[in-house]
């Protein structure tokens, strides 16, 4: 009898430890979004993000979305200028959403702040404000709207 307590008591304990691990399964709910902003995709394998860069026109509050693309649980971490937000760790072949309020304009960096993996590579620069002239990833996520003038006219 207590070998099968503790046999079933086995599954129990490793899904709990999965929990906390970082490389577990992985949440794809979402940690602050229920839609609010402009939409920002992007995409995450080891151990890169699409984009790398990240333009914003003007402050403001921007929804973004991390599809996990890759095979270990990822997280997409926005820091800077007094901003720190974060998604769930969002499991291979799921998504997860962040809303976050830029103020200000000015540099800021983003991040899978999961075991190690900012160290691989995964990181990358979001710039608000100081148009890019249609590079990387824009407020109306298209990523290919060349035509846009830089300062929020179409």
């Amino acid at each position: 009898m207590r070998a099968l307590i503790a046999l079933a008591a086995v599954p129990a304990a490793l899904a709990l430890a999965g929990c906390g691990s970082g490389y577990g399964s992985g949440s794809s709910s979402n940690t602050a979004a229920s839609g609010g902003g402009q939409a920002i995709s992007v995409s995450a394998k080891e151990f890169a993000f699409d984009p790398e860069t990240i333009q914003i026109d003007q402050p403001g509050t921007y929804t973004f979305t991390l599809t996990n693309d890759g095979s270990f649980g990822h997280t997409l971490e926005v820091e800077g200028q007094g901003v720190e937000e974060e998604t769930s760790t969002v499991a291979p072949g799921s998504s997860g959403q962040v809303t976050v309020t830029f103020s200000k304009t000015g540099s800021y960096e983003f991040y899978c702040p999961v075991d190690g993996h900012r160290a691989k590579g995964m990181e990358g620069t979001l710039t608000v404000g100081a148009a890019s002239g249609g590079a990387g990833t824009t407020e109306d996520n298209t990523g290919t709207d060349t035509a846009k003038s830089g300062y929020g006219y179409g």
